[in-house]
């Protein structure tokens, strides 16, 4: 079956310019064969000093990414939202989001970045982590409500345990992640009303269509079969989408084979057309057809070295 197509009037976000943005594994460093294991912790400073405290516009295609500010003032883009915050702050980032800042030299904080297949593995008991991780976040606390949590002393083990190569090192920066993460959560509901509610039914069903089309983007199915499946009406997923996500769900698959089809020509030794016909596309000059209109790169070109880091 054909790929979904785009269709009606769609609310214009940075992620779907993909092309002029780029992206890395982390800031600076160029795409990496994706681990679904990937659990990375580093204080701001590290990466942030290097770049004069300015972290340009980019973006990660694999990796929720999780900024704590402790002291110093931040200025955050994060898709539509800008803000700027004194700490304590954090802000969330799911994957393929643009994001920005600009840092107060010698704001201490830190960032926790891991691969989105890890995240079920971090909920327990209905945590609704998923759920928190989905929708872009740019938040104020207030200190004396973090003061009161153990985000500062999980912070420092979780940099302490990165930095080491000790046995279980893997299982217990899961288990610091998810309690920083459940720190925050905690935190976030205390915020100010008005706030996002990262418990609403559409970050849900943006989340349970993320993983749908994990399962299927090869498929190539229709829209109408991903909402039956999820048992929504094509139109409620649309708003969905474009309200958590800022993208249409056509869109959201789009850019998971996009995700794909770089990861294929970057790191495989698989013809174009074998890729192509591996991302579930029957003629490969569609494929190439498709990827060279989102990319504005042709798979060759792109293969070459011509892509963005």
């Amino acid at each position: 079956m054909p790929i979904p197509q785009i269709t009606g009037r769609t609310r214009t976000s940075r992620r779907a310019a993909a092309a002029p943005v780029p992206a890395f594994f982390l800031y600076g460093e160029p795409l990496q064969p994706p681990d679904e294991r990937l659990v990375h912790v580093e204080t701001i400073a590290s990466r942030s000093l290097q770049h004069n405290w300015d972290i340009r516009p980019h973006r990660h295609r694999d990796l929720h990414q999780v900024l704590l500010t402790q002291r110093g003032q931040v200025e955050a883009r994060v898709d539509e939202i800008a803000e700027s915050l004194r700490a304590p702050a954090i802000v969330v980032t799911p994957p393929g989001v643009v994001h920005s800042f600009r840092f107060q030299p010698g704001t201490i904080g830190l960032v926790a970045s891991f691969a989105p297949r890890l995240v079920p593995e971090l909920e327990s008991g209905g945590s609704n982590i998923a759920r928190f991780l989905e929708r872009p976040a740019v938040l104020a606390l207030d200190r004396a409500s973090v003061n009161a949590t153990d985000l500062k002393v999980l912070g420092d083990m979780l940099l302490r345990e990165f930095g080491r190569s000790a046995p279980g090192r893997h299982v217990a920066l899961r288990g610091l992640v998810a309690a920083m993460l459940a720190n925050v959560m905690r935190l976030t509901r205390l915020s100010e009303a008005g706030g996002p509610d990262f418990a609403a039914p559409e970050c849900e069903l943006v989340a349970r269509f993320r993983r749908l089309v994990e399962l299927r983007y090869r498929e190539h199915v229709g829209l109408a079969a991903y909402a039956a499946e999820l048992a929504v009406s094509q139109a409620r997923l649309r708003r969905a989408c474009l309200s958590v996500a800022g993208q249409s769900p056509a869109e959201l698959v789009h850019l998971r084979l996009l995700v794909e089809a770089e990861r294929q020509l970057r790191y495989t030794s698989l013809s174009i057309a074998q890729i192509g016909y591996h991302l579930g596309f029957h003629d490969p000059a569609y494929f190439s057809r498709f990827f060279t209109t989102r990319m504005r790169l042709s798979p060759r070109e792109f293969r070459s070295g011509r892509a963005l880091p």
